[in-house]
């Protein structure tokens, strides 16, 4: 292998591991990831386990899982469709809304925080180079 694409690929591994133990490790004293994740696509409005699986790209079975234990913690609350009974509608408790609002606060801070090394022609460099590589990986995989 290259030796250039060897470092790349030691970088992109130790960048993904170190900025998820990081990010997970202000996380979890309130959240799991995968709970966080679903707390903030529904910040925007009710939403059922079906577009948060689609949303997502996991089971249905996967976020009833989720849920479930969001609705334990008083996050999230079910309710049945005013307009179709068989539908159950998941929304954010006033507690959901609330601890959401400070965990986008804590995400903004981490971010600030990894990215505050760089100028800000570099971040948009960086944002380039990536946004590059990120059209190159999904074009990939819809061949």
């Amino acid at each position: 292998m290259d030796n250039e694409l060897y470092k790349l690929e030691l970088i992109f591994r130790n960048i993904y591991r170190k900025m998820k133990e990081q990010f997970n490790s202000r996380m979890n004293e309130y959240v799991t990831t995968n709970e966080y994740m679903v707390l903030k696509l529904m910040y925007n409005g009710k939403m059922r386990v079906t577009d948060l699986s689609k949303t997502l790209e996991v089971s249905a079975s996967h976020i009833t899982s989720i849920t479930d234990s969001l609705v334990q913690k008083n996050l999230i609350e079910r309710s049945r469709s005013s307009k179709d009974r068989r539908v159950v509608d998941l929304e954010l408790t006033t507690e959901g809304r609330a601890l959401i609002k400070n965990l986008n606060q804590i995400t903004s801070n981490y971010m600030q925080e990894m990215f505050g090394v760089f100028t800000d022609d570099e971040k948009k460099e960086l944002i380039t180079l990536l946004h590059k590589l990120e059209k190159q990986l999904f074009n990939e995989t819809k061949e």
